[in-house]
């Protein structure tokens, strides 16, 4: 009985010790609301006019994902308990959020958007570091590939580099939404999302048939719808 007692006696004092990772469902349910104000201060710090928006929201994207830090800092989510610093990675949007409130504060919306940006591209690190597979992420990667497309289409881009442009990236920007379309979208709202991934590939093949034509103005006009579809899916509420 003396032994039994000591037995148990360690294990209760050594088993505290060992914290318990925290269910990253429960967290991706958690990280809805700060994630959703994210995207909103990315829309808004996107046009100067809107910087008065931007400040409000930017403000509740800050309070929102500190309660979010706080809360999982210490209580790693099971799929992202390998992730070196993690601590300080989760943290780490509150001070990109404060640093792009300062821009803000100061007239500065483009670098406050760009400012903001970090935060994408360091949640999107963090998923494939763990090898989570995300239809965020897939919808980065979509982005990426959209904004070369976008950016590559100027006034005076000649027929030339935009038949080059088309025949380079066309493929590359198609395959990007094939792989949203087929991504498991669990949201509420799954018939906007079927709408939004409609219009996107008849823009797309809009864009990528001007292009091949050297078209700038249909081409500019395409690039808009694919914009807005792209916009569409990034802002439904269950895409985070």
């Amino acid at each position: 009985m003396g032994m039994r007692f000591v037995v148990v006696c360690m294990f209760l004092c050594i088993a505290p010790s060992f914290a318990m990772a925290s269910d990253y469902k429960i967290f991706q349910q958690d990280i809805m609301e700060p994630y959703s104000f994210y995207k909103k201060a990315l829309a808004l710090t996107s046009k100067k006019e809107n910087k008065e928006k931007a400040i409000g929201v930017v403000e509740k994207f800050i309070n929102s994902w500190d309660v979010l830090a706080q809360k999982y800092a210490n209580d790693v989510p099971d799929q992202l308990k390998q992730t070196a610093d993690f601590e300080k990675k989760i943290k780490r949007p509150v001070a990109v959020g404060n640093k792009a409130l300062e821009m803000l504060r100061s007239g500065e919306v483009k670098k406050a958007h760009e400012q903001l940006e970090e935060v994408r591209y360091a949640l999107w690190q963090m998923r494939v570091d763990a090898g989570i597979v995300s239809l965020n992420d897939k919808i980065n990667d979509f982005h990426e590939a959209m904004e070369i497309v976008l950016n590559g289409i100027t006034e005076q881009a000649s027929p030339e580099s935009l038949q080059h442009l088309g025949k380079r990236y066309g493929g590359w920007l198609a395959i990007k939404w094939a792989e949203i379309k087929a991504a498991d979208y669990s949201g509420a709202d799954k018939d906007a999302f079927g709408l939004k991934i409609a219009n996107g590939h008849d823009a797309i093949a809009e864009l990528i048939e001007n292009l091949k034509k050297g078209d700038a103005a249909g081409a500019k006009k395409a690039g808009g719808k694919v914009k807005k579809s792209y916009k569409g899916i990034f802002f439904l509420p269950e895409c985070s």
